[in-house]
């Protein structure tokens, strides 16, 4: 008993963190990689008056969310509010003043002016700076449809999925940097825009002899980029496992492009169904087939989708 009452005082005793007084200053709250050396060139105090304002603080060991004070007339940094001829930016992992220079067709040092007080050696995700150029809006893209990057997304997996090349999409969006692409940036697909439509056609028996009845439909609706919902139902088929199989798949095929769609038999109905939501070029509607495997037992034509 006495041993755990001491263990509570512990932990009543670490929970209290008193707040630093900071008398002609102002707080700052560490975050990762600050050091007092680091503090003390970014808002221009000198590293024994940090130590003093701070006795106690071990400089070796600071900590993510400690509050510390910084000495000095000056006042907590601010993200720009006006930023003249350019952009507001958002710092991102992996960004420095180069890369952005590069990006955004400026300068180190155009960087530099445009947000004095900045630490090229410490930027911060989350941190606003100002980029002093106009940052364009989305590209022209005239016989193409605009795409927002998504995570993932290369241009080879872009060209393969629109049915384009990668060498198409760099012609497309003059420079665009293939090895930095940026979630949520806009580029231009040079493919033909897809026809928003909602259709369906029949599916059609390919094994008599196994599934003379068989039958089903397969539903399409789509918008203009192409995204696809797919629904595919089919009806008095044999067990999979007659087969050599576990369960039916849906598989469409055009140009060297597959989508694979699993269905799954709805209890006491007969009916096997599946759906997906895919992302096809316009060819997809002129050239696409679909069987329904094993077997195929049914089979049919994107073409005929009415």
């Amino acid at each position: 008993m006495a041993d755990e009452e001491k263990e509570n005082e512990k932990v009543e005793t670490a929970q209290v963190t008193p707040t630093p007084s900071c008398p002609g200053g102002f707080l700052y709250e560490i975050r990762s990689g600050d050091t007092f050396y680091a503090l003390a060139r970014r808002f221009g105090v000198s590293l024994e008056a940090i130590l003093a304002a701070n006795p106690g603080v071990d400089p070796r060991n600071l900590q993510v969310g400690q509050l510390v004070c910084i000495p000095g007339a000056v006042t907590p940094p601010t993200p720009p509010t006006f930023c003249p001829g350019g952009t507001p930016y958002v710092i991102r992992a992996g960004d420095t003043l180069y890369l952005l220079a590069q990006r955004f067709g400026t300068t180190v040092d155009a960087l530099l002016r445009a947000n004095p007080g900045i630490d090229p050696r410490n930027l911060q995700i989350g941190q606003v700076i100002c980029i002093p150029v106009t940052v364009p809006g989305p590209p022209p893209c005239p016989g193409g449809i605009l795409y927002v990057i998504a995570p993932g997304d290369t241009l080879f997996l872009l060209a393969s999925r629109f049915g384009t090349t990668v060498q198409a999409i760099l012609a497309a969006n003059p420079g665009i940097d293939p090895n930095r692409l940026q979630v949520g940036q806009t580029i231009c697909i040079p493919v033909s825009p897809v026809q928003p439509r909602a259709c369906s056609f029949t599916l059609l028996p390919q094994l008599p002899g196994v599934a003379p009845n068989a039958g089903g439909a397969v539903w399409l609706r789509t918008d203009a980029t192409g995204a696809t919902q797919i629904l595919v139902s089919a009806t008095n088929l044999p067990s999979p496992t007659a087969l050599g199989a576990n369960w039916y798949t849906a598989l469409f095929t055009w140009d060297t492009q597959r989508v694979d769609i699993p269905m799954q038999a709805t209890p006491g109905t007969g009916v096997w169904a599946g759906g997906a939501v895919v992302t096809v070029p316009s060819t997809f509607f002129s050239s696409a087939t679909v069987n329904v495997f094993p077997g195929p037992v049914l089979g049919g034509l994107v073409a005929s989708c009415r």
